[in-house]
């Protein structure tokens, strides 16, 4: 039976990065979130840590994405991509993501 496990390092990249695609910076979370210093939020992006349910849940309202886009399995492979071979690992991760909630009521 498989458990899903979040992969921290690779969660914190994928919020980095949706971070600075939306032009949102370290501050600005850090303000959204009233947070007195920026270092959680450093953490985050560096994979250290992850933010707590209602800061995941804030988070992803800011970033105006489902929390799902913002989490990183294990054994996900779509955000570390070459040039070549994109489209089927694209047909992986989708296939993956289809199976998903399949696999989590069986391990539930």
């Amino acid at each position: 039976m498989w458990y899903p496990i979040i992969d921290m390092k690779r969660t914190g990249r994928r919020i980095k990065e949706v971070c600075n695609q939306k032009g949102i910076s370290t501050k600005d979370v850090q303000e959204y979130m009233n947070f007195s210093a920026s270092q959680s939020v450093y953490n985050w992006f560096r994979g250290k840590s992850l933010p707590s349910l209602d800061n995941f849940y804030a988070l992803s309202k800011l970033l105006d994405l489902p929390m799902e886009n913002l989490i990183i399995a294990e054994n996900a492979v779509i955000y570390e991509l070459s040039a070549t071979g994109r489209n089927k690992n694209r047909q992986f991760f989708l296939a993956y993501r289809k199976n998903l909630p399949g696999i989590l009521s069986t391990s539930l």
